[in-house]
């Protein structure tokens, strides 16, 4: 059995049964963790088409802001109504603004992403007849019961929320195995050659784009409905900054990679709560860590990761 499927059957198994042995408190850590997981997933589609925006958080505040004002209106919509519309109105946005940002490379890529998240969260702040302004938008209610089960304390909301992480991951995994997943990876390996072959890279930079920014506003849409209030402080440079430390701490060559940045984050967060000061210094400590001693992220320290290497470094020397 591969590793990745190992890996992923034990932390299912895990993250399943260890609500009932953890206070509410630790629940909700699980469920914000679970959130954190599919925002972290759907980033890493965009990094494997060779850009790392900063305009993430950005879009899932849309997604969170689209869920909680429609859930909150005088004739409120339901939980997957509201859901379904953060989604499509995350997908045309990401669309509408892939043209310019997807002209740009590099650095420039990165700087263009950070305007569009700067000026996406000063609308949350400016239009205040609609977002509440820094106050937000409060009073957004939990999913209604499914079959009769209830979401409204935190243990049944995580279950639900595990099973929707679950199929999300399910989807990437597929997705990224896919030809359409490794077509994405050649191109941002090497677009003047992928283009020479005849593949529509702005297509398929596109394409990551727009579903990593889709799936954003569903993690929007679930924040919006956990928490029960929505303001733009939840999605600042320190949020997006995290994500993206995730992404570096972990490595986004596997799939696996950003999900182990992310727990290690989540558990050096909650190690030091009492110090929440540190916690953003720790972060980039972590960060600059990786970037010197390792070569890709925590990834590259797994044993089948290590044994490829060294397969890859025997078959390069030469013999005697």
């Amino acid at each position: 059995m591969k590793l990745s499927y190992l890996f992923f059957c034990i932390m299912l198994v895990s993250l399943a049964i260890a609500p009932l042995f953890l206070s509410s408190y630790w629940q909700s850590v699980l469920i914000t963790f679970l959130i954190n997981a599919i925002l972290i997933m759907s980033y890493r589609l965009i990094t494997t088409m060779g850009g790392w925006s900063f305009a993430h958080i950005a879009i899932m505040g849309i997604g969170a802001y689209t869920s909680g004002l429609m859930m909150t209106m005088q004739s409120p919509w339901g939980f997957w109504s509201s859901a379904f519309a953060a989604i499509i109105v995350t997908t045309v946005f990401a669309a509408i603004i892939s043209y310019p940002v997807l002209r740009t490379r590099a650095y420039y890529f990165f700087l263009s992403t950070f305007a569009a998240s700067e000026a996406i969260r000063q609308s949350f702040i400016q239009f205040s007849a609609v977002t509440g302004g820094t106050n937000g938008v409060p009073f957004i209610p939990r999913p209604s019961d499914i079959l009769g089960f209830s979401l409204q304390s935190n243990m049944n909301f995580y279950l639900f929320l595990l099973a929707i992480t679950t199929l999300v991951g399910m989807g990437f995994f597929i997705l990224d195995k896919s030809h359409t997943g490794r077509t994405i990876k050649a191109v941002a390996a090497n677009e003047d050659l992928s283009t020479s072959l005849g593949m529509n890279c702005w297509g398929y930079r596109t394409l990551a784009f727009v579903i990593g920014s889709a799936v954003a506003g569903l993690a929007g849409a679930l924040l919006a409905s956990f928490n029960g209030i929505i303001n733009p402080s939840d999605f600042n440079s320190t949020a997006m900054f995290k994500l993206v430390a995730a992404a570096i701490v972990g490595g986004t060559t596997t799939f696996v990679g950003p999900l182990l940045g992310l727990i290690y984050l989540t558990v050096l967060e909650e190690f030091f709560r009492n110090q929440a000061s540190w916690v953003p210094l720790l972060w980039g400590v972590s960060v600059i860590a990786v970037l010197l001693f390792t070569k890709g992220g925590i990834e590259t320290l797994l044993p089948s990761r290590k044994s490829k290497h060294k397969k890859v470094k025997e078959e390069e020397t030469p013999s005697a």
